[in-house]
Parts: structure tokens; C-alpha cells; sequence
């Protein structure tokens, strides 16, 4: 995503499956483990999802997430970054970490400006999950649909966005992109605050 063409109109993401994706096989240590050295744990389990949510923001280009199914976790966070998201009615959102004692300091980072704060907050620490109707009201998703429309939905979508002059749409992109910005020093705190926690587990 970084650094695409100019023939780049519009990046969809969307699963192949059942599900838009119920969360990343993390390479966080289980309990008990030996500590790893901090410094290739926090690029491990930190910055390399902050760089993809910084990616999916900082495209020139829209990005549209399509969702099916579960969208747990990562892939909560995957459908915050993104510009468009429209989801089945059948969808469900949710940030299980804590159940594993893992803060999920990460998603919260790609929900910022997106999803609204008590939103956010009943997702990470009361653990609880979100329909699609929910996920709407939160901002977490720009539409739903019923299932069966969403193939349709996806298309009406990407037709709108690459029927648009280039231009003009990579313009409000930017705009979008300077104006929705994560706090200053937001990501870097996540992946210091995740990773001592982690250390001390």
C-alpha cells in the first residue's frame, strides 16, 4: 500500500471465507514463557500491525472493507482503518485480547477518530460483541447491508470510487488522511505500554 501507482484506484479488502478475519496468529509469548528480548518482541507484536493500520490511512488511495461473518480483533481494526466499510447484517465485531491478557492497545490505536470512545471502550474492556447495527451507530462501519446484497453493495462502491476522477478522490484521501489522524505519540505509547505488559506476564 505504500507507495502505489498511479493506476491504483481503490484498495478493497475482503475475505475469501466465511469470515472477514477473526484476528492475527500472534507471536505474543504465552504465559510463563521465557522473556524475549523487548526490542524484537515490540517490532513483532507491535509495530508490525501499527505500520499496516498506518498503511491502510495513509493510502492515497480509498480503501473499502468488505465484511462478512466475524471481524474480531485484527480484523476489527483492519475495517476501522479503512475509508469505506460496509458490512452483512449477519456481521459481528469484537476485541476478545483481554481474555487471552493481552491489552489490545493496538486495535484501540486503529479505532481512534474512527470509533467512538465508550464504543471502543465496551469492546476492549467489556469484552462484549458488537453487531452489525452496533457497529454502524459506533462508526465503526459506514453501511450495512443484508447479506445477500453485499457482493452488490461492495460493487456500487467501487464503481463509485473508480468512476470518480483520480484526482478528486486522491484529494479527499489526503484530507481525510491529515484530518483523521492517531493522537501524536498514540502508537508508540501502545507498543511501549503492550509490550511491558507482555514482559511481565
Amino acid at each position: 500500500m505504500e507507495g502505489i501507482g498511479e493506476e491504483v484506484r481503490l484498495i478493497r479488502l475482503r475475505a475469501e471465507g466465511r469470515d472477514f478475519c477473526r484476528g492475527r496468529v500472534s507471536p505474543t509469548p504465552p504465559p510463563g514463557a521465557p522473556r524475549p528480548p523487548l526490542a524484537p518482541m515490540r517490532r513483532e507484536v507491535a509495530e508490525a500491525p501499527l505500520r499496516v493500520y498506518g498503511a491502510l490511512r495513509g493510502a492515497a488511495v480509498p480503501v473499502l472493507a468488505v465484511v462478512r461473518g466475524s471481524a474480531h480483533g485484527y480484523g476489527a481494526a483492519l475495517v476501522a482503518a479503512s475509508d469505506l466499510a460496509v458490512a452483512a447484517d449477519t456481521a459481528r465485531f469484537a476485541v476478545p485480547e483481554m481474555e487471552r491478557g493481552i491489552p489490545p492497545l493496538l486495535v484501540l490505536t486503529a479505532f481512534a477518530g474512527r470509533v467512538g470512545e465508550k464504543a471502543a471502550a465496551h469492546l476492549a474492556l467489556g469484552r462484549r460483541e458488537m453487531d452489525a447495527t452496533e457497529a454502524l451507530a459506533a462508526g465503526l462501519v459506514g453501511e450495512v447491508v443484508p447479506e445477500a446484497g453485499l457482493e452488490a453493495a461492495a460493487e456500487r462502491l467501487t464503481r463509485a470510487a473508480l468512476d470518480a476522477p483520480a484526482a478528486a478522490t486522491r484529494a479527499v484521501k489526503a484530507y481525510l488522511a491529515a484530518t483523521r489522524s492517531v493522537p501524536s505519540g498514540a502508537s508508540a505509547l501502545a507498543a511501549n505500554l503492550i509490550v511491558s505488559v507482555l514482559a511481565d506476564r
